[in-house]
């Protein structure tokens, strides 16, 4: 660059040096006014930010449009005004003149519904609120006819919702005509309130016996908590998973199980999908009253099918895990724990009678030989046949908080891993069955086996996420 002398004044390439300074001086000038336009109070920053939260807020409102505020006296299954921290916050793209504009969009993947009692339990779209308080278990139905089938029970406070099914008291099969008013017939869940910071496993003991033969996985997996702090809870199925909506197929046969479901016998074989016999499963498990469950799975099985009930934008199903298992026994136990760890008046095990749990014609089952063959025809519960698989919810004795067969009827497969250091792949099951005591097998106690294993009193339980 020249430099030129011209008196007293330095010239550089025909700009003087004074002439500079007062441009940077103004440039100076016109930057801190342009901050202050951006950036001020009533910037063109603050007046974009502020006009996101007015377009936030009116989403809001129009997502919330015409509906109440919950508070008691509001009746049991109508639909309220969605807490905000409920809503889902999305991105979108639009292109302008300027370009491409960000717009924030606010949706809601689950409707807020009042239980009557001041209480508001979120249910995903594609659900419709049964009845049924947070405190007694809220049920839902996948199913729009089973709306609001039981918000009279939610109204008075008792908050117990029924099945519905009707039984035969013959031969224990279900009066078809009778359910089908009565009866629930969609796939049903119960809501579980958790907080996030009682989100977590759990030791179950007996005195100072420890209800665990192995040891098991002791942390909970981060991604089950998203659900949990966002709503305060997770769906699990009412039942175990049933077998009608199931076909499996071999390379030399088929089993429909809704054709097996009112034939005269089970089958202790094929339920398998993961046993090396080349078996396939088509269809989707069940959560519903009186259905054959599906026993004799593995944990890929069990795994499987769960996830495939069901897959949409806002729910997806799972296998219940080590976590949500606690979670489900300290709801149903509340502050007294000896429901889960010591009880004897629930469930379906092998010292049951009819007088303590079974009603005679409620459901169906089947025997079992101690060897684990011997599927015999349905018959009528009796004293001397209460050691078998039974139908799901075959009676109102074994339900606690909505939930059935919760304690017994099978085994439930968890995603609890079990460590046993024999180089094998182990899962927890949960819940006891119909072979073992409750003495010293309860609802509380994690057993375990190799996750290829099957054996008729293993089944599962599904759960929901809400997206």
């Amino acid at each position: 660059m020249k430099k030129v002398k011209k008196g007293k004044q330095i010239t550089i390439e025909g700009i003087t040096l004074i002439s500079l300074v007062i441009i940077i001086i103004i440039l100076v000038i016109l930057t801190g006014i342009s901050m202050n336009l951006v950036l001020s109070e009533n910037g063109l920053f603050n007046i974009a930010k502020q006009e996101g939260i007015n377009s936030l807020e009116k989403q809001i409102k129009e997502l919330n449009k015409d509906l109440p505020e919950n508070k008691k006296g509001i009746e049991a299954g109508t639909k309220v005004k969605i807490p905000s921290e409920w809503l889902t916050t999305t991105s979108a793209y639009v292109e302008t003149e300027e370009g491409t504009v960000e717009k924030v969009l606010i949706a809601s993947n689950v409707n807020a519904i009042a239980t009557g009692n001041g209480e508001t339990v979120p249910v995903p779209k594609g659900f419709y609120y049964v009845g049924g308080t947070i405190e007694t278990g809220v049920v839902i139905s996948d199913n729009p006819d089973d709306q609001n089938k039981y918000v009279k029970e939610a109204n008075s406070n008792n908050g117990d919702v029924p099945t519905g099914v009707v039984y035969n008291k013959t031969d224990g099969t279900v009066d078809k005509e009778k359910t089908e008013t009565e009866g629930l017939k969609g796939n049903q869940f119960v809501w579980i309130p958790v907080k996030l910071e009682d989100y977590k496993k759990e030791i179950w003991k007996n005195g100072d016996q420890e209800y665990k033969n192995v040891t098991w996985e002791t942390q909970t997996h981060s991604s089950e908590l998203t659900q949990i702090r966002k709503y305060g809870g997770f769906y699990v199925g009412r039942y175990e998973a049933g077998t009608s909506k199931i076909t499996i197929s071999t390379g030399s046969e088929t089993v429909n199980f809704s054709a097996a479901n009112t034939a005269s016998g089970w089958r202790n074989t094929d339920f398998s999908i993961k046993d090396g016999l080349n078996h396939t499963a088509t269809g989707n498990i069940t959560s519903k009253a009186g259905e054959i469950p599906y026993y004799h799975a593995d944990y890929f099985t069990a795994l499987e099918l769960s996830n495939r009930m069901y897959q949409t934008d806002y729910v997806q199903s799972g296998l219940v895990t080590g976590t949500m298992w606690d979670a489900i026994m300290k709801f149903i136990a509340g502050e007294d724990t000896s429901i889960v760890t010591t009880a004897s008046t629930w469930g379906n095990y092998n010292e049951a009678t009819n007088g303590l749990i079974f009603e005679q014609g409620q459901g169906r089952y089947a025997t079992v030989d101690s060897n684990n063959g011997n599927n015999e025809t349905f018959t009528v519960a009796d004293d001397q046949h209460h050691y078998g698989i039974r139908t799901t919810a075959s009676t109102e004795g074994v339900k606690k908080k909505n939930l059935y067969d919760i304690a017994g009827n099978l085994w439930e497969w968890t995603q609890e891993v079990a460590y046993l250091n024999d180089g094998l792949e182990r899962y927890i099951l949960r819940g006891g069955s119909f072979h073992n005591t409750y003495s010293g097998r309860p609802a509380c106690c994690r057993d375990h086996t190799t996750a290829t294993g099957t054996h008729t009193n293993n089944g599962f339980r599904p759960a929901l996420y809400i997206m």
